[in-house]
């Protein structure tokens, strides 16, 4: 289900209630956003106009094979790893209109910090920051037979060592 909602943002198609949020971003420290080695090109280029933090798994960050699909209120990064993929896609429009902000912000609350789940052979996690959907996926070759894709170990561990590499509000 998730995946259908996914497809129309892909293709620019929003229902009449959906929208950008506007959301007031903390002023990041300079000091935690620069690398002390630089990141690869086909990264920094493909991010360069995301208008959201862009969050990877530090063990991902210098990989040069790495897939980039991004505009500015959206992007989706993929890294092979062996026999699997993974996958972090981060996403500020929303399809929902919020009639105030005590709404919203009780909408905000009620989400869960992050879940780890399994659907049809994916291990994923969700989650939010900065009033943006973020979604991590291990997507196995072999899903029934590969402890990646069947525990949460390795979810876990990966969503455990996120950093911002890029974007800005």
């Amino acid at each position: 289900m998730r995946r259908l909602l996914i497809l129309p943002l892909l293709f620019g198609i929003l229902s009449a209630d959906s929208g950008i949020l506007d959301i007031k971003w903390p002023k990041p420290n300079a000091k935690h956003l620069k690398p002390s080695t630089p990141y690869p090109k086909v990264l920094t280029e493909g991010i360069k106009d995301v208008r959201l933090p862009v969050y990877i798994p530090n063990s991902y960050a210098y990989i040069k094979n790495m897939v980039v699909i991004a505009d500015k209120n959206f992007y989706t990064i993929s890294f092979p790893f062996k026999g699997a993929t993974v996958t972090i896609s981060g996403d500020r429009t929303y399809q929902e209109s919020v009639s105030n902000k005590q709404e919203f912000k009780a909408i905000l609350k009620a989400i869960p910090p992050v879940t780890f789940q399994q659907e049809e052979g994916i291990m994923t996690a969700e989650f939010n920051r900065h009033g943006v959907n973020y979604s991590m996926e291990i997507e196995c070759d072999k899903p029934q037979r590969d402890k990646r894709c069947t525990d949460t170990k390795l979810i876990k561990e990966l969503y455990s060592r996120l950093i911002m590499v890029g974007g800005h509000p």
